[in-house]
């Protein structure tokens, strides 16, 4: 289980030192690799990262 914590000095929430939004780019950067690096669907990386991110949290 993932331990999540609410960094004050910048407001984000943060796991294991890592924020989440660093772990949503970095899936994003993955998808986007796994994909050929094909420009042109960086919203849909990221929105696709952020869900898989959130469901890893909430489990």
């Amino acid at each position: 289980m993932a331990i999540k914590v609410k960094d004050k000095k910048c407001g984000s929430t943060v796991m294991f030192g890592e924020s989440i939004s660093d772990k949503i780019r970095k899936r994003a950067q993955e998808l986007f690799e796994k994909r050929g690096r094909a420009p042109g669907d960086a919203l849909t990386d990221w929105l696709t990262a952020e869900k898989q991110i959130k469901a890893e949290l909430n489990k």
